[in-house]
């Protein structure tokens, strides 16, 4: 008889759950910080710190 826990473990990183949707505020802010965040790497880094594909 096996007696072990076993715990279920989450994908690391930015996984999308089917069960768990952000809210349309929530999802806006993500999306307005994603976008200056890319445009600070074009701004300090030039096109090569963002990548195409």
């Amino acid at each position: 008889m096996n007696t072990e826990r076993t715990t279920q473990r989450r994908p690391a990183g930015s996984t999308t759950t089917d069960n768990r949707r952000r809210s349309p505020m929530a999802q806006a802010v993500r999306n307005v910080g994603i976008m200056l965040d890319t445009a600070a790497r074009v701004v300090f880094l030039g096109r090569d710190g963002v990548r195409l594909g």
